[in-house]
């Protein structure tokens, strides 16, 4: 019975945290114009890199960094390269 509960527990947070978490945030215009807030596009997210050299994409905040390499902080703060 325990393991029944503890499995949906895990099935319930993984849900909220598939559909929930990862809304997009803002307009398409506020979108376009602010590289913080979050997206689920690709192609805007593309766009926001190449224009701000960083874009929120998927609740993750990426960097372009100079040498025109893509990166995010783990949680650890360490550099994970794409």
């Amino acid at each position: 019975m325990n393991e029944l509960i503890i499995i949906a527990l895990i099935a319930a947070i993984w849900i909220v945290r598939k559909f929930v978490w990862n809304i997009e945030e803002g307009t398409n215009r506020q979108r376009k114009l602010n590289p913080e807030l979050n997206t689920k596009s690709y192609e805007l997210h593309e766009k926001r890199l190449k224009q701000f050299s960083k874009s929120k994409y998927k609740n993750r905040m990426f960097y372009l960094g100079t040498d025109g390499s893509c990166y995010y902080y783990s949680a650890t703060g360490r550099k994970v390269f794409c």
